[in-house]
């Protein structure tokens, strides 16, 4: 609001009004308002950057103080007018004694006379007393005010801000869930196909079944007819169909549920962000009406400022706000799949059928090269055996042969291709098994790791199953295998690790692959590992539910 007159108006435009009082050195800093260079290096004590206007609460990042030296000639003419002119409510007189009201009684809050005896017991002082203690008063509460303002739009900012912080993480979260997915729609979609595949195979597979039967019929009066091996077919792949049935409506359970969790904890903090800024809203808005009040009524003169002056107090030493409310965009649901053991049984049912159905394409007949043997290793005659002895064989310390570490090279090479062997480990509780480069270092001890040339999965004794990746990655394996399986892809860069047992997928290393590559044995028990030829496994002896 306005002063009230123009010799007012003016009195305001040459005071400060951080200071209430006319300008001292006034200066004017980047967005236009001025104020006495004291006052305003005081406000921005302790700041190196972000220095805001105490009026308007715009920014700057530079501490630019620009001298108004025509203003300093303003306030000058101010202060003379002001004192060769009396205003007309400063020349009041009292009404009962035709006195000059020179004096401010502070129980009654009222100018007074001197000769006033109504107020002979209150405490009164002059009028020039009293506005200028009053001012202080004033200014003092005005820049906590100043204060609690600019912490609250700041507060209000930050919190305006968190939208695009929760949008970021919504979609930090769904990211993952939209791949995880997509991979697993996309192994759904190609079920048809696989399925066919499969009765081609079992197709083949039954030709000779087949023939063995009707030889078999030519020597004995009884056996399978064949439309046994037709239902037994016939059963086989309607296992098949309905599991990746349960695999198609899991996935879409899954999805809608996902999808419904994060809209319900997307709506719940969206809420309270909206509830948090309408209260900001409303605190910074009431903190500003009243320091304009404030800034206006330091302004007044001297009969206009001490009226209601206690009620203008008191309400400043009232607007407290509590704390306010910062909201978490954390979520506090997980967005994981909600049954992952669900999830990992059905994978492992259909994870490996590309290539165990084709087994035969991979199987690779391993033999232990006794050239590579530690001394400590025994081998069988027919070199398809290891295990660990106490003493030391007399062997020849040949280029070949490892003299440090526990462990035996396969005869084998390979610089292209897939292929697969299977290792019997059965009670042995200390070992080691893998692909490791023909050109690795034999003498010495050795770092086993896919930088040294080794891409190996290991039993420890004290640490349980390992892949020794860099860093190492536990395995948290539900069943001990009692047989390994290990898949080597050259051109894919890939060496895949299986429990035998169940075909079930324990962990793949993906690198570049070049020169030879040969099948990693190594052993600290005297219970043998077993090179074993790779079974025609029957498909209805997969993993286990």
């Amino acid at each position: 609001m306005a002063a009230a007159n123009p010799a007012e108006s003016l009195r305001d435009e040459a005071s400060c009004s951080i200071c209430l009082d006319y300008f001292t050195d006034p200066v004017t800093i980047d967005c236009g308002h001025n104020f006495c260079r004291s006052c305003i290096t005081q406000s921005w004590e302790g700041r190196d950057t972000d220095f805001p206007c105490p009026q308007c609460r715009e920014t700057t990042q530079q501490r630019n103080l620009r001298p108004n030296r025509q203003l300093v000639n303003i306030t000058e003419m101010v202060k003379k007018l002001s004192q060769c002119s009396v205003g007309p409510k400063e020349a009041n007189l009292c009404e009962k004694h035709e006195e000059k009201l020179k004096l401010f009684c502070e129980e009654d809050q009222n100018l007074i006379c001197r000769e006033s005896r109504d107020h002979r017991s209150h405490t009164v002082s002059p009028i020039e007393e009293a506005v200028q203690e009053y001012k202080e008063k004033l200014k003092m509460h005005l820049e906590p005010l100043r204060k609690d303002l600019e912490d609250l739009l700041k507060f209000k900012s930050t919190e305006e801000k968190k939208a695009e912080e929760l949008k970021e993480k919504l979609e930090m979260h769904l990211e993952p869930l939209r791949k995880d997915l997509e991979d697993l729609l996309k192994f759904k979609s190609t079920e048809g196909r696989k399925a066919e595949e499969l009765k081609e195979k079992l197709k083949m597979h039954l030709e000779p079944l087949r023939k063995e039967l009707e030889d078999l019929l030519k020597f004995k009066s009884e056996g399978k007819k064949d439309e046994d091996l037709r239902s037994e077919t016939e059963i086989i792949r309607q296992k098949v169909e309905s599991e990746f049935d349960e695999l198609h409506q899991f996935l879409n359970k899954e999805k809608q549920i996902l999808l419904s969790r994060l809209e319900e904890e997307e709506k719940k903090i969206l809420q309270r962000m909206r509830e948090i800024e309408m209260q900001l809203e409303e605190q910074s808005s009431s903190l500003m009406q009243l320091i304009s009040e404030i800034e206006e009524k330091s302004h007044q003169p001297a009969n206009e400022l001490l009226k209601d002056v206690k009620d203008a107090l008191s309400r400043c030493q009232k607007m407290k706000f509590p704390e306010p409310e910062s909201v978490s965009t954390d979520l506090k649901m997980g967005f994981g799949l909600s049954y992952p053991h669900q999830l990992k049984k059905l994978i492992t049912k259909f994870g490996g059928l590309d290539w165990w159905m084709d087994y035969h394409k991979y199987g690779v007949n391993v033999t232990l090269d006794l050239k590579t043997t530690h001394p400590r290793l025994v081998l069988s005659e027919d070199q398809k055996s290891v295990r660990q002895e106490d003493t030391r064989q007399n062997l020849l310390n040949n280029p070949e042969r490892f003299d440090s570490f526990h462990c035996v090279l396969g005869c084998e090479s390979f610089t292209s291709g897939k292929h697969y062997w299977e290792v019997e480990v059965g009670d042995n509780s200390g070992w080691i098994l893998g692909v490791c480069k023909d050109s690795v270092r034999r003498k010495g001890e050795l770092t086993l790791s896919p930088g040294e040339g080794f891409w190996t999965v290991e039993l420890s004794y004290l640490l349980g199953y390992l892949a020794l990746s860099s860093p190492e990655t536990r395995l948290p394996l539900s069943e001990r295998p009692r047989a390994m399986g290990i898949l080597l892809d050259y051109q894919a860069g890939k060496v895949s690790f299986y429990n035998a047992d169940n075909k079930s997928h324990l962990f793949t290393f993906t690198d570049t692959f070049t020169g030879k590559l040969r099948p990693f044995f190594s052993t600290y028990s005297k219970a043998p590992l077993k090179i074993c030829p790779v079974p025609a496994w029957e498909l209805n002896s997969g993993a286990q539910n």
